[in-house]
């Protein structure tokens, strides 16, 4: 159907390396895909349910301009990233970044500050980051101040005392944290240069929202989306990918006005985590249909660590289960198989079944390595033997049959 889907060449030139953000999907991947669904038959909206940082909805646009986009995403900095690379910025842009350059030269540092600030960067970076926010603040258009946030937002982990090697906080030895080059303020002006080009198209049928997925399905009638493409999570984020972890430094420098923000965020660096699918353990599995296909894999894992699996899956079968009643057409997903306790969980495998007892049919299966990582290949020991992160990603393709 989709052919070789390895693209380990590609690089993200495009507009989808406009801002750092953990286990992103690869757009010519997604590309492919929605390119074979939409011509198959008539389209009219996709939605992903954990948009991350975009990237399906935006290579849907591409595809098909006047496409309804909807999406849903729990993190503030992915729902910042996703709305400027769906809705764009202004004409008056290159204005606005003269603009932004004077304040830079002109603008007093104020006394911002939050827990842990001095812990995580160094006291001139400080210094040049409140330079930064002070001006941005000051830019009158709101797409445009959006703009400059998602491409600071990199910059900010870059110039920040945490490792770059993971996404988790760490914070680096101290020789490392000296060495650093503070060239802070030129390179986001030159990355805010040089990304504008990157805006060719805007969407003006989009509906985004920051929430938990379970609860904003809740909010869709049957039957309403006609594709629904996504990566979901793969585990409780403590130990899979930290989203929430990776994003809590620039959350706290982006000014809260033009962050969906509710608040508890930043309540600690794990927060987001906590409160995304499976954070939290709610008992067992009730659903004696997940319950039957997880069960052969718990049976093989130490009561201690089953409790983490059975919190992640208890709220990925109620995803699904909400994904199968708005879906009304085709179901895409790119998954990847975790192990706990030297257990191999094979999610892909799970959620095809899963998927068919809700009457939606795989039409379409493949795997591609994942090259480029920044969870290390071996990332732990159980038992003094190694235990591997994913090697691999799997995309299934499922067609609604009633």
């Amino acid at each position: 159907m989709l052919g070789d889907i390895s693209f380990r060449n590609y690089k993200k030139n495009d507009i989808h390396g406009l801002a750092l953000y953990p286990a992103t999907m690869i757009a010519p991947v997604q590309n492919l895909i929605l390119q074979e669904l939409l011509k198959s038959e008539n389209i009219e909206s996709v939605f992903d349910p954990f948009f991350g940082s975009g990237t399906a909805l935006y290579e849907a646009l591409e595809l098909c301009p006047n496409i309804k986009l909807v999406g849903c995403d729990i993190n503030p900095l992915a729902y910042l990233i996703t709305k400027v690379k769906l809705q764009g910025i202004t004409k008056s842009i290159k204005t606005d970044i003269e603009k932004l350059k004077n304040y830079l030269d002109s603008v007093e540092i104020d006394d911002f500050s939050f827990p842990n600030m001095n812990k995580w960067f160094r006291s001139d970076i400080i210094i040049s980051l409140k330079k930064i926010r002070q001006s941005i603040i000051l830019i009158k258009s709101k797409k445009n101040r959006l703009y400059f946030w998602s491409i600071l937002s990199t910059f900010i982990r870059k110039y920040s005392n945490s490792r770059s090697s993971t996404y988790k906080l760490h914070v680096k030895n101290i020789e490392c944290i000296q060495r650093m080059k503070n060239n802070l303020i030129d390179d986001f002006i030159t990355s805010v240069e040089q990304n504008i080009s990157k805006f060719t198209i805007s969407s003006s049928n989009l509906n985004l929202y920051k929430n938990d997925s379970l609860k904003q399905l809740a909010k869709f009638k049957k039957n309403s989306i006609d594709l629904s493409i996504s990566s979901p999570p793969y585990g409780d984020n403590a130990t899979t990918v930290p989203y929430g972890q990776f994003s809590s430094l620039a959350l706290h420098w982006i000014d809260k006005k033009d962050l969906a923000f509710d608040g508890w965020e930043l309540d600690n660096y794990s927060a987001i985590d906590r409160k995304s699918l499976g954070g939290f353990y709610k008992g067992p599995i009730k659903n004696e249909i997940g319950k039957s296909l997880l069960q052969p894999y718990l049976d093989n894992i130490s009561f201690s660590k089953q409790k983490k699996v059975i919190s992640f899956f208890k709220d990925y079968f109620l995803f699904l289960d909400e994904l199968c009643r708005v879906t009304k057409k085709y179901i895409v997903l790119t998954l990847g198989n975790r192990t706990v306790d030297g257990v191999n969980i094979n999610l892909t495998s799970i959620t095809q079944e899963y998927l068919e007892h809700k009457n939606f049919r795989n039409i379409y299966e493949c795997n591609r390595e994942i090259p480029n990582k920044r969870i290390p290949k071996l990332t732990s020991k159980v038992n003094n033997n190694p235990v591997f992160s994913m090697s691999k990603e799997f995309v299934i393709i499922h067609r609604k049959t009633t």
